[in-house]
């Protein structure tokens, strides 16, 4: 088939997680999703976000299914094992569901191959967006990355996965050229996150019990041991971000001091910083040199956590 036109991702989120979704797209695309749908001409792994339920390839994009079916029929490769999907938008546009089965149907009978709907090679797909008829390659969130919410080894205020997953997006704006380094990284949440994702990160910690568990999580889902047991005012490395998770206030004695200290030694070692806390730090963060760009807020029941984006 023809080369990718643009992408089209779908996303969705609880009410409490949204405007961590929206801090990921801007940071990943410079863009929000419009009824939780985005266009790009960035290629974005879906599975590498908590927030992304798939991503079209646009291949075809017309007026009608007539023009779609004659760019489809137009393709003489054979694909065997291919499956055809109506990709739904998270709206009330989408078309009624025995329309969708007549049109799979039809453009199906235009694809040569054979089809397998439970273990497919190739997996297209097919929408209607705002009067356009999409086809593409459709890639799904494989999920796979829950399997990362049962650590052998965990903390009550760790980070949660999604959030993890989210942040590592943030601190990085997707790009894998990107080092990061989280100084803090407790049983090592995040590390888990942008290492399953490919992204470079190092991380730090000055328990050294904490260090040992946090290694003991990376080896079980296949990472090396990578966690240093040191105080991270000693990392002399400069890193493109840094991502700042302590336990503020409510579950630490960390005093202002320590706390200032820790911003400080982020803005030394990073040229950004993406900070998490159960309360609000923008007079810190000024102080130490840091500009904030973005920043939102994820509740949890009675629980909120700011998190800050700053270069």
């Amino acid at each position: 088939m023809n080369h990718v036109l643009k992408y089209m991702y779908i996303v969705n989120f609880p009410t409490f997680e949204e405007e961590l979704c929206l801090l990921e797209m801007r940071a990943v695309f410079g863009k929000m999703p419009i009824e939780k749908t985005l266009f790009s001409n960035i290629e974005f792994n879906p599975s590498n976000s908590p927030f992304i339920k798939t991503r079209l390839d646009v291949i075809y994009e017309k007026d009608t299914i007539e023009e779609l079916l004659v760019e489809i029929d137009k393709d003489k490769t054979i694909y065997n094992n291919f499956k055809l999907e109506y990709v739904r938008l998270n709206n009330n546009n989408n078309i009624p569901y025995e329309e969708r089965l007549e049109l799979i149907k039809k453009l199906s009978m235009n694809i040569i191959g054979t089809h397998n709907f439970k273990n497919p090679e190739f997996n297209f797909g097919v929408t209607k967006v705002d009067g356009k008829w999409l086809f593409g390659i459709d890639n799904k969130n494989d999920y796979k990355w829950h399997t990362h919410d049962n650590k052998p080894c965990s903390y009550s205020n760790s980070l949660g996965v999604k959030v993890a997953k989210a942040v590592v997006n943030i601190a990085n704006n997707g790009l894998k050229e990107k080092t990061i380094i989280d100084p803090c990284c407790g049983v090592g949440t995040t590390l888990v996150e942008a290492l399953d994702a490919g992204y470079q990160i190092e991380g730090y910690e000055i328990n050294r019990h904490i260090t040992k568990n946090a290694n003991i999580n990376l080896e079980f889902y296949g990472f090396d041991p990578i966690v240093v047991n040191d105080d991270m005012h000693n990392i002399t490395k400069k890193y493109d971000s840094s991502i700042i998770d302590i336990p503020y206030g409510l579950f630490s004695h960390t005093s202002e001091e320590e706390q200032q200290s820790i911003i400080n030694t982020a803005k030394r070692i990073s040229n950004k910083m993406v900070i998490i806390s159960f309360e609000e730090h923008d007079l810190m963060i000024a102080k130490a040199g840091f500009k904030i760009i973005d920043r939102c807020i994820v509740t949890k029941g009675k629980f909120k956590r700011f998190i800050v984006v700053a270069e």
